[in-house]
């Protein structure tokens, strides 16, 4: 016996239209956050170096 009912599958044009947002809305919700953290890792690396730097020439002198 389940426990929750099984619901008819129907080709209604309006279901179809929301599957269809919904897969889209988290595809481009994944691009996005992979974009950001691209460009979030390459802005700690580029100012990482460059305090690296200005370390060594304190440490230096």
């Amino acid at each position: 016996m389940h426990m929750y009912k099984l619901k008819k599958k129907s080709s209604n044009p309006t279901q179809l239209f929301y599957w269809f947002k919904r897969k889209f809305l988290v595809i481009v919700t994944a691009f996005m956050l992979g974009f950001s953290n691209s460009i979030n890792e390459e802005d700690k690396s580029i100012f990482d170096y460059h305090y690296s730097i200005e370390q060594r020439d304190k440490e230096e002198r």
